[in-house]
């Protein structure tokens, strides 16, 4: 990420520190999201509900998931910060492709399911610091062949990939599948029409229905998020399938909140900065995603500012 503040030192120290105040005083700075919040006493938190482990409907009828924690966290900074007495969380169920519109359209304050911050999106909405390391690998199933497994490893390097190889010729007989919306399935097609391939692509509405289909063989290769798609595995489907090791992307992704609120956006940076610090954010992260590595360390320890 390229910083344009290059001057202004001074400046800058003495707008943080002020920013820093509002945050406590809850007075100054107040922007937009902040000003109806304190009207009406309500704060709205869309959230896609097919998206487990980030959000999904809980079991008392209220939301569930790592988004839907931090979204929590965030909910009481903004009452503490307004100094209301009581605060009404209405959360409001989107669909993926209708996510960005509700916030971008006003219907919601903050979209509580981590997403891609990519620059056609930030035409419409903006978005909080990462809240997560995204990355698209493929899954397979544990029987797959070692053929397969080596061209989706990328493996395959001693000579050119030309049309009419081996490689090619495998990947056309192979059927993938990707999660509707996401940049999983624009990635799909991509590659698809890049290597001009014949080859027959699912879309499917969730993770679980991906695993289903690779369970049930009606796909080959599922291209998911690694962590995502291991925490939507239950204990039989995991011995049965395999995450390749190749990463194909790298995605931050982070909560969408209106463009030019940059005062709400302070707040909610401020807060996840302080979750991802915490001595419990390991126990956090472990609940929906199993153990934090060194590698997911590393990103959160960069992705958190500076006090």
């Amino acid at each position: 990420m390229t910083n344009n503040i290059l001057s202004g030192t001074r400046t800058c120290v003495t707008l943080g520190a002020l920013l820093a105040a509002s945050l406590a005083s809850g007075t100054a700075f107040a922007g937009a999201a902040l000003d109806r919040v304190r009207d009406s006493g309500t704060l709205r938190l869309a959230y896609v509900e097919q998206a487990k482990p980030f959000t999904s409907p809980g079991s008392n009828g209220g939301v569930e998931g790592y988004g839907a924690e931090l979204c929590g966290r965030i909910a009481t900074q903004v009452k503490s910060q307004l100094g209301l007495q009581q605060l009404n969380v209405q959360w409001i169920p989107v669909g993926i492709e209708a996510a960005m519109g509700a916030i971008a359209g006003g219907e919601a304050d903050l979209l509580c399911t981590p997403a891609n911050a990519t620059l056609e999106r930030r035409k419409s909405v903006s978005f909080s610091i990462p809240a997560f390391a995204g990355g698209i690998r493929a899954v397979v199933r544990s029987d797959a062949t070692t053929q397969l497994r080596d061209v989706l490893e990328a493996k395959v390097t001693d000579r050119p990939v030309w049309r009419g190889s081996p490689a090619l010729t495998l990947l056309e007989k192979t059927r993938f599948a990707a999660v509707a919306g996401t940049t999983s399935e624009k990635t799909l097609a991509r590659r698809v029409a890049t290597f001009k391939l014949n080859t027959a692509t699912v879309s499917v509405p969730d993770y679980a229905s991906g695993i289903k289909f690779l369970l049930e063989r009606k796909i080959d290769v599922f291209l998911a998020d690694r962590d995502v798609v291991l925490a939507a595995m239950d204990d039989s489907a995991r011995p049965k399938l395999l995450v390749l090791n190749r990463q194909m992307t790298h995605e931050p992704l982070a909560l969408a909140l209106p463009r030019g609120d940059e005062d709400f956006r302070l707040l909610v940076d401020t807060v996840l900065t302080a979750a991802f610090t915490a001595p419990d954010f390991a126990t956090v992260y472990g609940k929906y995603f199993g153990r934090l590595d060194e590698g997911s360390k590393q990103f959160f320890s960069w992705a958190a500012p500076a006090p």
